[in-house]
């Protein structure tokens, strides 16, 4: 398990190989995503943060709260003293990346508000900022998967 902040910068750097910046709701969604996917493909968790249940869909804190001050849009990866990602872990970021890396921050507002999904439970059944747990975000990733292959 990693740092969110340190795939957070995973996906800074990548935007930018491509002359690209990302906004921090984007980052936020990508790194969610990740963790969604690394849970349903690994049966463990990409990250080691809490995730929220804010008004505009799942938040890491420590994400936003270190990316932030950069203001909407992210200039810069975070100084971090971080061990490297695993190839296998790289790869998943390359792939979710590709899929939705060039999604607007909207799109991917939506598609991590889906009804039914982990934060549409979340927010209904605990209110907002309430913790997402992984147990809501793994069968959600199933289902997704589920439906994907059917």
């Amino acid at each position: 398990m990693y740092d969110a902040r340190h795939i957070a910068n995973w996906f800074v750097n990548r935007a930018r190989q491509d002359g690209r910046q990302l906004t921090i709701m984007q980052l936020l969604k990508l790194v969610y995503i990740s963790h969604g996917w690394h849970l349903e493909m690994q049966n463990s968790p990409l990250v080691i943060n809490k995730i929220e249940a804010w008004k505009f869909g799942p938040v890491i804190p420590d994400v936003y709260n270190s990316f932030r001050p950069q203001g909407v849009v992210v200039g810069a990866p975070l100084p971090l003293n971080a061990p490297p990602l695993s190839p296998r872990d790289v790869h998943l970021l390359e792939q979710i990346y590709k899929n939705y890396g060039t999604m607007s921050a909207q799109q991917l507002s939506d598609l991590t508000h889906e009804p039914g999904g982990p934060w549409d439970q979340a927010t209904r059944t605990w209110g907002y900022f309430a913790p997402i747990p992984n147990n809501l975000i793994l069968g959600h990733y199933q289902e997704k998967r589920r439906r994907a292959a059917a």
